[in-house]
């Protein structure tokens, strides 16, 4: 669709430049190739095998999936200790957050005009008080979705316009709170009801040309996200720190062999910092220095 298109432009203009980087210093990136499975042989990892059957041989894989992705499907042909994969399975996924995405034919008028300005390019925020939050909560646990969520606006066009087609601005909304359950395609019409009446609450002239809504279940079938869980894991205390995702696997190691994780489900967990990411190749660089100077 138009609203997907966009959605992907946006991001690819920016992966462009990484993979141009990546692949100037040697490195092979396959597309549309999602993993099948984790391939081990004896204590370590040997490489990974694709969806259509090729094999790409390695001894270190880093794993950007869940931890329960990662241990209980793309693990599942290895012998793993079962008290661990319990532990594993028992950790808190539930997905709360959505997404609204779509185009418009003018910028939202937040009281100062719909001429760009820097209200739409900063994020904007439906979120009056503690008060507010609390209260979206609470609708949650008890009804399963916010008819008052807390939200967060961004037009991605109004710094890069090649994303949205000549004319629109391209728009997302991410929302909470609406609480994972395999019944949330029913819901969506409702969904896409509330929150474009919220906006208008700030901005009468939002009037989306074409919209979609993403749910946790969106989520989890289109990424492959546990629970639809944007963070991997719920970021609660009992699952952040030295017990994310657990305590034995909180340094980025499992306990295979050059197997590594670096995902959300990892410390300091989500929120698009980076932190994960960047704290998981430090330990693969260590890792692989001590590995090629003990050879």
């Amino acid at each position: 669709t138009t609203t997907n298109s966009l959605l992907v432009e946006f991001f690819m203009v920016g992966y462009r430049s990484l993979a141009r980087c990546a692949t100037s210093l040697g490195v092979d990136i396959y597309t549309s190739s999602p993993v099948d499975v984790v391939l081990v042989r004896g204590e370590g990892v040997v490489g990974v095998r694709l969806w259509d059957g090729k094999i790409v041989e390695s001894k270190c894989v880093v794993s950007n999936a869940d931890p329960k992705t990662t241990f209980l499907r793309l693990l599942r042909n290895t012998d793993i200790n079962q008290e661990l994969l319990r532990r594993v399975s028992s950790l808190k996924t539930t997905g709360v957050s959505f997404k609204v995405v779509g185009y418009l034919s003018e910028l939202p008028d937040y009281g100062m005009g719909s001429k760009l300005g820097p209200e739409h390019i900063a994020s904007e925020y439906v979120m009056p008080s503690v008060d507010y939050v609390e209260r979206a909560y609470r609708d949650a646990l008890s009804g399963g979705f916010s008819k008052d969520p807390w939200l967060s606006v961004n037009i991605q066009s109004s710094v890069d316009p090649t994303v949205a087609p000549r004319g629109y601005y391209s728009f997302s909304v991410f929302g909470q709170y609406l609480v994972y359950s395999d019944k949330l395609d029913d819901l969506k019409p409702e969904v896409g009801r509330v929150v474009v009446d919220k906006v208008r609450e700030y901005a009468p002239n939002f009037k989306p040309v074409k919209y979609q809504v993403l749910t946790p279940l969106d989520i989890e079938r289109r990424f492959g996200i546990s629970g639809g869980n944007i963070f991997h894991l719920d970021m609660t205390p009992d699952q952040l720190y030295v017990f994310r995702p657990l305590p034995e696997l909180s340094r980025y190691h499992t306990t295979i062999k050059g197997l590594f994780m670096c995902g959300s489900g990892t410390h300091p967990g989500g929120g698009v910092t980076g932190a994960p990411g960047y704290n998981a190749a430090q330990e693969v660089i260590k890792w692989l220095k001590q590995t090629t100077h003990g050879e």
